[in-house]
């Protein structure tokens, strides 16, 4: 029987520990093919030993005075060199790399005609419409792997007719029943501490701004041809449905699932109902209540932020994802504040269009421009 190759962009992540955790139990069907991280060489070359990988790609400048023995690996060290890696064997592609350092990655692995996982919102907002183009006109077969946008994939393939519009669920995060002046000293310690969800830092502090659900939001438009009415979203913190379809008659569906990303990995695998084991089965007797609470737009402002800058469309949903990730490396770094997040991703956004035009159709070259001008003119006050 032939193995299904597999290449994991991003490995040494939580979506690629999760994707790694499935492949081990099913060494007979899945291989290994190509393996990449940004800087923790140590630990791709433990996977790439455990799996026997020999195609590994990684950030050069990330191997430092560490002493690597790369004689018996295919080595390719830089980002731009990270398409090399698929060939003509390669049945399936995990895109798990964070942020828009992989943009320009993405675009080649859309055109790649492959079957491609892809648990990346940032880029899949920057490419916006272009996106479905791309991989429709070369026959590439997207499945995301976002707990929500996974489970919107899958009630709309068994749909049962025409829908009116999508919700999708969000946890609240850290500070689901904190008062506006509450947020005004959370500390990073704080922030990064997800009551659900165990993920890196730079998403955790998303979540707890609820930036995280604003760019969801503008990655199911995009992923799904949405307009922009047909797209919410509400609170739940048991996070046990993920998304729900709503259709003309009142009726909704959903998928109730527990929040374990081995879940909507496994589905590019196996079929729907046949991919994991009942280790990982919903047993609802153990929740005494679903609940369902609207997002308070002015405690949590990202969320009408996203729905502005969604219907400003061109340039503007890559700005504000753009703004966040800067600002939130910001207050990583302790130069701002948890609230000034999103407050200074609303100011710096007025600033920007102010001087510069909303390109509707914006090229490579546009989306550059943009940024050096905004890492060049950032405002955050005094």
């Amino acid at each position: 029987m032939k193995k299904i190759n597999t290449i994991i962009y991003g490995a040494t992540g939580s979506i690629g520990s999760s994707t790694l955790s499935i492949i081990s139990k099913n060494l007979k069907k899945i291989k290994v093919e190509g393996i990449t991280c940004d800087r923790n060489v140590s630990k791709l070359i433990k996977i790439a030993n455990t799996f026997k990988v020999k195609k590994i790609g990684f950030n050069e400048k990330s191997l430092n005075n560490n002493k690597h023995n790369l004689k018996k690996y295919n080595t390719f060290n830089d980002i731009s060199l990270f398409h090399n890696i698929i060939s003509s064997k390669t049945d399936i592609i995990i895109f798990a790399i964070s942020g828009l350092a992989g943009i320009d990655l993405l675009s080649k692995v859309l055109m790649s005609g492959k079957k491609v996982g892809i648990a990346n919102k940032e880029c899949i907002i920057t490419i916006g419409n272009k996106f479905h183009y791309i991989s429709k006109k070369y026959n590439t077969k997207i499945i995301p792997l976002d707990s929500e946008h996974n489970a919107i994939y899958y009630l709309l393939k068994h749909n049962l007719g025409k829908y009116n519009s999508i919700t999708i669920t969000a946890t609240g995060g850290p500070f689901i029943h904190y008062n506006s002046k509450q947020l005004k000293n959370v500390t990073l310690k704080q922030a990064i501490k997800h009551p659900v969800w165990k993920m890196g830092k730079k998403i955790s502090i998303d979540s707890a701004t609820m930036m995280n659900k604003a760019l969801e939001i503008i990655e199911a438009k995009y992923l799904f041809n949405l307009k922009n009415d047909q797209i919410d979203a509400i609170i739940h913190p048991q996070a046990i449905i993920h998304a729900l379809i709503n259709y003309e008659n009142g009726v909704s569906t959903a998928i109730l699932n527990k929040p374990d990303m081995r879940i909507p990995i496994s589905s590019i695998y196996f079929d729907f109902n046949k991919s994991l084991n009942s280790e990982i089965a919903v047993n609802l007797s153990k929740y005494n209540n679903l609940e369902f609470i609207p997002i308070d737009t002015k405690k949590f402002p990202a969320i009408r932020l996203g729905y502005e800058v969604m219907k400003m469309g061109g340039l503007a949903p890559h700005v504000f994802n753009y703004l966040n990730e800067l600002l939130v490396d910001l207050f990583i770094k302790k130069r701002i504040k948890f609230i000034d997040i999103v407050r200074l991703n609303e100011v710096n956004l007025d600033i920007i269009f102010s001087k510069n035009p909303n390109i509707k159709n914006p090229k490579k070259i546009d989306i550059k421009n943009i940024n050096n001008w905004i890492d060049n003119n950032l405002y955050i006050g005094n």
